[in-house]
């Protein structure tokens, strides 16, 4: 296996345990994604795994978002009650 695709592989699931829709959905939708694209091989080896970088910065950008609507949320409330 190619390092560069092990490490986007660990780096996915490793993401996948802070993922609103679950870890265990996370590793299942990896896991077919890279067993799909087993084979691949050159210049489409490159392009998949930068869309798999793509992917990976999407999902951090979605668990930021969470976290920070639940802060919002959790702190907006508090201000109300106290005025």
């Amino acid at each position: 296996m190619n390092p560069k695709v092990r490490d986007l592989y660990k780096k996915l699931l490793t993401v996948g345990h802070d993922y609103p829709l679950g870890y265990a959905q996370v590793r299942r939708k990896v896991k077919d994604a890279f067993l799909k694209n087993r084979n691949v091989q050159g210049e489409e080896l490159k392009r998949a795994i930068h869309y798999g970088r793509y992917i990976l910065n999407e999902m951090i950008g979605v668990i930021q978002l969470k976290k920070y609507r639940t802060l919002k949320r959790r702190y907006s409330q508090d201000e109300s009650t106290t005025n």
